[in-house]
């Protein structure tokens, strides 16, 4: 269990998380990150109160915490993180929710974001982007939603479940409408990662061209419920791990992002979902 945490980045999602596992019984110590203010537009969905607007985020959200959650020591840094050079005190688990997306050296456990109506939480320790992208929200977000957003990382939290996140380095994705739907049957996860690679492909490469030998393919980049396109593989077109690589490559190629978390769902259709990697936290 976790009893020292820190949260870099507490401007929307980050700010719901951080309060999320205030809550937590055995959470003792809470060290937040952030370098800057309370603007007036961040309290359309963010955890931020008008009386905040010109503070520090980093006091701001400290004063919310300690009124609620009296025994929890924090520790606040005011100033922009940069791994490796910014001084945080010792703890047991990183959780990152900047609002984009940057190479990652090691010390992160976990980054979060949000693509659609997704809860995206990366465990990958070691990652680089040739292109670094501002953070955005592919649909409109509520208040409720992201802190249902923080409830769902409160849980992997404190069922410690993000312990074995990290020592796989999984990516995986949390459906803000229906989060039980991640333990369904025949659903696989993979990151397709600057046109150049799949994660976990070889595992998942034959569910996908078994899935094509009987049925058509949809491939929706973004949510099924709220895609930005969406395009048909017809039946029996992907023969090997080529032709898979070559068609999702094709489909993806003009999109402005670095990375997509794909999606397989096999029911009465079978479809991918492209979901894209926004940095939007």
């Amino acid at each position: 269990m976790y009893n020292n945490i820190t949260v870099v980045g507490i401007g929307t999602l980050g700010g719901f998380v951080a309060d999320a596992i205030s809550e937590l019984e055995k959470v003792s110590k809470l060290t937040i990150i952030d370098h800057d203010l309370v603007e007036e537009k961040n309290l359309i969905n963010s955890i931020y109160r008008q009386i905040d607007v010109g503070l520090p985020k980093v006091d701001a959200l400290s004063d919310i915490i300690t009124s609620k959650y009296s025994d929890i020591k924090i520790e606040k840094i005011q100033e922009k993180f940069i791994e490796g050079r910014t001084k945080i005190p010792k703890t047991d688990l990183i959780l990152d929710c900047r609002d984009y997306t940057y190479d990652r050296l090691g010390l992160v456990d976990a980054r979060l974001y949000m693509s659609s109506r997704y809860l995206i939480v990366d465990c990958r320790r070691y990652v680089t982007y040739i292109d670094k992208q501002e953070g955005k929200y592919l649909v409109q977000l509520s208040r409720e939603d992201l802190k249902y957003a923080s409830f769902i990382v409160s849980l992997l939290v404190n069922s410690n479940t993000i312990e074995i996140m990290k020592k796989s380095e999984i990516v995986q994705k949390y459906e803000l409408d229906h989060f039980k739907k991640i333990n369904k049957k025949n659903t696989y996860d993979i990151v397709y990662e600057n046109g150049e690679k799949f994660i976990n492909l070889p595992e998942s490469i034959k569910p996908i061209i078994d899935l094509n030998k009987s049925k058509e393919l949809t491939v929706f980049i973004g949510s099924k419920m709220i895609p930005i396109t969406q395009t048909i593989i017809p039946v029996r077109t992907l023969q090997n791990e080529l032709d898979v690589i070559s068609n999702l490559s094709s489909i993806v190629k003009i999109q402005d992002f670095n990375a997509f978390i794909i999606s397989i769902q096999n029911s009465s259709e079978a479809f991918i979902e492209l979901i894209p990697e926004t940095g939007a936290a």
